[in-house]
């Protein structure tokens, strides 16, 4: 959950701040300079492996430090920004997405912290001018929490209000939508303008929306204290009207191999870390003293002392489950409360770092998140003396031959695919073998994730093409296409994955010949 810091360098940030010590003399740059230190502070204990960039902005912005976790560099850089002009949020903003978008995609949710001074610089008609350029909501899970640095009794602060509303509603309704999440972002009005108050508000904020999720990590007698990171977020899922939050026990219920499992939609994704083990000074005091031997030399057990002092030398399941997973090709499959699941992974990091660690992903609620294996609570043993029905994995070898498997990660893979079918169809009679394997194989892709209105529109579009035909065009192409049309809408066949599409026999090309 990397996190955008939006902080505002306009000419009202340089304003000072009344205090009782004359000697010293404030801004509110500077109290927000202070917050963002206490931010990464805490980062710095709770959330090491937190992405941060900070990006300042006034009339225009400017992407100070990229995502890092080398959270001094962003330190180092608060005590050397350059001042704005005039603040303009909506500017801002519409930055950020593009920042992000570029850096992480559609599918990451990410938390922004918007740092101003509370002043919109416009009236009321400006105000709903300005809510009405705002680009929100994102296309991607986003929340953003505002800490304005004011005093809650200006003026200029309750005039701002309804704008800071508006930008928190609508950024959080993506979150909504896309993850199922109910968490969304707030306001954080510090008590009075001054350090002390400011810094409260951001620990609030830090405590509210970074907190640690710590359970265990169970399979049969084995069990291990481990964090997920980032934290899970309670769920919803449309249709399904409870609430879903992660248990603290994660149980390891099964193995499948990767290629049965497939890629099921993730609501989200979390690294397992494991708990560092802690010295312990019983064994110490029983093991690692250093006893003379006859010698006079200490005894082997000084030796045993070192061994746990040294985190990698300390067995721990997480390992475990990692090198076996990753040595087997094999994903787990685990449940995080009453009738809701999720895959347990080996990843490994791409950076420099190269680190290896455990990934789950969590599925969407309620036991058909993969259709294409079934009611995952009815999963049982891959045994040949055990019926069929109690492991309904259907294998993705079955339907290799009809081409590779549609990834629809963004809206451009789903349009590129669909334009292939029109492409080919638009070249008929050559492009008809063409024309109807790209048809399996989106027919298939549209039946496991339950889109059939996908191919009601590709039936639509079909039959338009076949409308469009010019008189020359051979009869045979408006048969083909008459024909791929009604297949798709076909009752009988509408949810039967394993049903193949046929081209229409004709005997045009025979009866050519003959002539």
């Amino acid at each position: 959950m990397p996190t955008a810091i939006l902080l505002d360098v306009s000419l009202s940030m340089t304003r000072p701040v009344p205090t009782s010590d004359t000697t010293e003399s404030i801004t509110r740059l500077t109290i927000a300079s202070a917050a963002i230190n206490t931010f990464l502070d805490y980062l710095s204990v709770h959330a090491k492996l937190e992405y941060v960039a900070l990006i300042t902005f006034s009339s225009t912005y400017e992407v100070t430090v990229p995502f890092t976790r080398d959270y001094d560099s962003i330190k180092a850089k608060l005590g050397h920004l350059e001042e704005g002009d005039k603040t303009c949020i909506e500017t801002a903003l519409a930055g950020v997405n593009q920042i992000i978008l570029g850096e992480w995609g559609y599918q990451t949710l990410v938390q922004t912290i918007l740092i101003t001074d509370g002043t919109c610089g416009v009236g009321a008609i400006g105000r709903n001018r300005i809510i009405q350029a705002l680009p929100l909501p994102p296309s991607f899970p986003s929340k953003i929490h505002i800490l304005p640095i004011v005093s809650p009794h200006e003026s200029c602060l309750q005039h701002a209000m309804p704008l800071y509303q508006k930008i928190v509603d609508l950024a959080s309704s993506t979150v909504n939508n896309s993850t199922g999440s109910i968490n969304r972002g707030a306001i954080y009005c510090p008590d009075q303008l001054s350090v002390a108050a400011v810094v409260t508000a951001m620990t609030k904020l830090c405590e509210q929306q970074y907190q640690e999720f710590w359970c265990t990590l169970k399979c049969g007698q084995l069990e291990t204290k481990v964090q997920l990171f980032p934290a899970p977020q309670p769920a919803s899922h449309e249709g399904l009207a409870a609430t879903y939050t992660i248990s603290n026990q994660i149980h390891v219920v099964g193995f499948l191999q990767q290629q049965d499992l497939g890629t099921p939609i993730a609501i989200s994704k979390h690294l397992i870390i494991p708990q560092p083990q802690s010295n312990n000074n019983n064994n110490k005091e029983n093991f690692g003293s250093k006893t003379p031997t006859k010698e006079g030399s200490s005894s082997e057990t000084s030796t045993t002392d070192e061994d746990n002092t040294d985190p990698s030398k300390v067995p721990n399941f997480c390992v475990l489950l990692h090198g076996a997973l990753k040595v087997e090709g094999m994903a787990a499959i685990v449940q995080l409360g009453p009738e809701w699941w999720g895959t347990v992974s080996a990843w490994c990091e791409a950076s420099r770092a190269r680190r290896s660690c455990l990934l789950l992903a969590v599925l969407r609620p309620g036991a058909s998140a993969a259709p294409w294996l079934g009611p995952l609570d009815q999963l049982g043993p891959a045994d040949e003396s055990t019926p069929a029905e109690t492991f309904p994995v259907r294998s993705w070898r079955s339907y290799s031959s009809a081409g590779s498997a549609c990834a629809w990660a963004r809206p451009h893979a789903l349009l590129a695919d669909v334009q292939k079918v029109l492409r080919h169809a638009r070249k008929l009679p050559d492009k008809t073998q063409h024309l109807y394997k790209e048809l399996n194989r989106l027919r298939r892709a549209a039946i496991s994730l339950g889109f059939s209105e996908l191919l009601t529109s590709v039936g639509g579009a079909l039959e338009r093409e076949c409308a469009a035909l010019p008189s020359s065009a051979p009869p045979e192409c408006a048969l083909q296409l008459a024909h791929a049309a009604a297949a798709l809408r076909d009752p009988r066949t509408a949810l039967d994955i394993k049903h193949t599409l046929q081209p229409l026999a004709t005997n045009f090309t025979v009866t050519s010949m003959s002539h």
